[in-house]
């Protein structure tokens, strides 16, 4: 079932409010405190890796392709690009600020560094070769190499880093917005949907098997599996920090009534 344009605007709209809350507690409150910055810098390494992939496909690579772009480009992947690129702004924003207040004792050299490390790989030999106009020989050779580290030897371990996300934050999950959590469970649950919609992949003839699930995930299902991780892992910690604030009024009407 093709997903309609407006219906690709509309999740990119929400994708970009549901980081607000999240945002505007810490800037409020001026102190990201209990927030893991290991938890946010994961997730910044995910919409990273989406964009890059993203950006790669739709504004990098513009050769013939027979997944997840049509041929020609048209609208709509750009509107795929803008949904990744929106995402990966705002989770630098959040990332941002968890650093600026960050207490003195956060470890945010060694995430900065980290951080800058993955962009060295990613973003910027992408942006590099996009605007460095060389031999289509040496750019065929580039796109081939880079592609084929990225999907087989990074991106799955970024899925991974997505998951393990949840364990340095769930101890702490009363840290973070239930609104902003709430919101991306949902959002993020619908865009992960959307994702096996709204890119190409190899149709499957009648009888031809099982579903290539590992062939997928590689060249186009990264962005629903990475999506859909996120939204579960603030799903969980919804409950969790919705848990935790239950415990905290049940504490405390005992000595209400006293």
């Amino acid at each position: 079932m093709p997903i309609h344009n407006w219906f690709r605007i509309v999740l990119t709209v929400l994708s970009l409010i549901s980081f607000l809350p999240q945002i505007s507690r810490i800037v409020s409150k001026k102190s990201s405190v209990d927030i893991s910055l290991t938890y946010i810098l994961l997730n910044t390494i995910s919409t990273t890796e989406q964009f890059t992939l993203g950006f790669y496909y739709i504004a990098s690579h513009n050769h013939d392709s027979d997944f997840f772009v049509s041929d020609p480009r048209n609208l709509g992947d750009w509107l795929n690009l803008a949904q990744l690129a929106v995402v990966w702004l705002m989770s630098l924003v959040l990332f941002a600020a968890c650093l600026f207040y960050a207490p003195s004792s956060a470890p945010k050299a060694r995430v900065v560094a980290m951080y800058v490390a993955f962009l060295l790989i990613s973003v910027v030999p992408l942006f590099t070769d996009a605007v460095n106009f060389g031999e289509d020989e040496d750019e065929r050779w580039f796109s081939a190499i880079f592609f084929g580290v990225h999907s087989m030897f990074v991106n799955w371990p970024v899925t991974l880093g997505g998951i393990a996300a949840l364990y340095f934050q769930w101890q702490k999950a009363a840290a973070l917005s239930s609104a902003g959590l709430a919101a991306q469970a949902v959002v993020f649950a619908a865009v992960a949907l959307s994702w096996t919609a709204r890119v190409r992949f190899v149709e499957m003839e009648p009888g031809a098997g099982s579903f290539p699930f590992k062939t997928w995930y590689y060249l186009v299902g990264w962005a629903a599996v990475d999506n859909g991780v996120f939204a579960l892992v603030q799903a969980v910690l919804f409950y969790l920090a919705r848990q935790h604030q239950s415990g905290i009024r049940g504490e405390e009407e005992p000595l209400l009534g006293h």
